[in-house]
């Protein structure tokens, strides 16, 4: 009888290593966008998939410009060269499933809400010059699980007060 909540970005992916899978399929010099799409890593297709521009390529990699470009990885050296030739694309996929559970009472008034987040998130960026991939690079958490409880020990009149006091 508990709220609970999902979040899901839609994807052809349903798991974390569903998503890492496909990105280890994914080889620099080798994997072109015809490649990449049949993988899932297509903006037209997947709504997860953002298309970065040069200059937004060039601020990921080179943010405070303490590095110099010698010290990119070569592909990321030649999207500096390429120029406007070099975009990327993003992918942030989660899934995420909140659930409440404890004591109906105690959350339905406020005196004790325990909520469990369960999900996986997997974010990845592919670097293109022109329609071949000359660079990757992703992060993610595989498992995710957080507990949170909230106690308010005076329950439903936790917050009156606030709303009683005139400016």
């Amino acid at each position: 009888m508990l709220p609970h909540g999902e979040e899901i970005r839609v994807s052809r992916w349903s798991s974390f290593e569903e998503a890492k899978q496909a990105f280890d399929a994914v080889e620099p010099y080798v994997s072109d966008t015809t490649h990449l799409r049949g993988l899932g890593f297509d903006p037209d297709a997947n709504p997860n998939v953002r298309i970065l521009n040069y200059l937004e390529v060039l601020d990921r990699v080179l943010p405070d410009k303490v590095l110099s470009r010698d010290d990119l990885a070569p592909g990321l050296q030649d999207c500096v060269a390429a120029g406007e030739a070099c975009r990327a694309f993003e992918v942030n996929q989660r899934e995420i499933q909140n659930q409440r559970y404890g004591n109906f009472v105690a959350d339905f008034l406020n005196f004790r809400r325990k909520t469990e987040v369960r999900g996986w998130e997997f974010n990845a960026v592919i670097v293109l010059r022109d329609n071949l991939v000359i660079y990757k690079i992703w992060s993610g958490k595989p498992n995710i699980l957080e507990k949170e409880t909230k106690t308010n020990p005076l329950g439903p009149l936790q917050g009156i007060g606030p709303d009683m006091v005139r400016p």
